[in-house]
């Protein structure tokens, strides 16, 4: 196997960082050194932290959705799918140490500061929300739109919630709950 350029490296080093320590604790000089990278490599990928920070998030958003892909692949009807993507996702939490989202820790550190990063968390936000809406679509075929919509929106943000507070506690339960909550939702309609 060939060993990793310096562009992987730099990438898999500041991913590694910026989800343990945080973006704005983590130093160029940290991921230059760590990753055992010249300066001048840094700026022949990237043309600066933030878009080394673009590229974590649009790298964090491919692994995301093919974890997800993987876990509802294997299932058969929808409601078996939008519970698989809790399922996934505490797996996920658990394997992160409960560090919470990539994407919302991100946003969190830098508030309105980059609105390229911010662009990038949004749309992987959105696109996370019509993943889990189209399974629920497909589990409510016989309900009008707006009650797709409107149960579409709370399981998303019930999804949200139990990253959150997964991440506060430190333990599984609210994704189960979570979880439960969704279920009990698609079976009363």
């Amino acid at each position: 196997m060939d060993k990793p350029g310096p562009k992987e490296r730099i990438l898999e080093t500041a991913s590694r960082l910026f989800h343990q320590q945080g973006y704005n604790s983590t130093g160029i000089n940290q991921i230059l050194e760590e990753a055992k990278v010249a300066k001048a490599s840094l700026y022949q990928h990237f043309t600066s932290k933030d878009d080394l920070g673009v590229h974590y998030l649009q790298v964090s958003r491919q692994e995301w959705f093919a974890g997800l892909d993987q876990w509802t692949g294997k299932k058969k009807s929808a409601l078996q799918k939008l519970l698989a993507c809790f399922d996934f996702l505490e797996y996920a939490m658990q394997q992160n140490g409960f560090r919470g989202c990539k994407f919302i820790n991100m946003l969190s550190e830098i508030g309105d500061t980059s609105p390229v990063m911010s662009k990038a968390i949004l749309e992987h936000k959105a696109r996370l929300r019509n993943y889990l809406k189209a399974f629920i679509q497909d589990a409510l075929t016989s309900q009008s739109a707006a009650t797709i919509d409107l149960t579409g929106d709370a399981i998303y943000l019930l999804f949200e919630g139990a990253i959150v507070e997964s991440k506060i506690y430190k333990q599984p339960w609210p994704i189960q709950k979570a979880r439960d909550m969704a279920k009990l939702l698609l079976s009363q309609r």
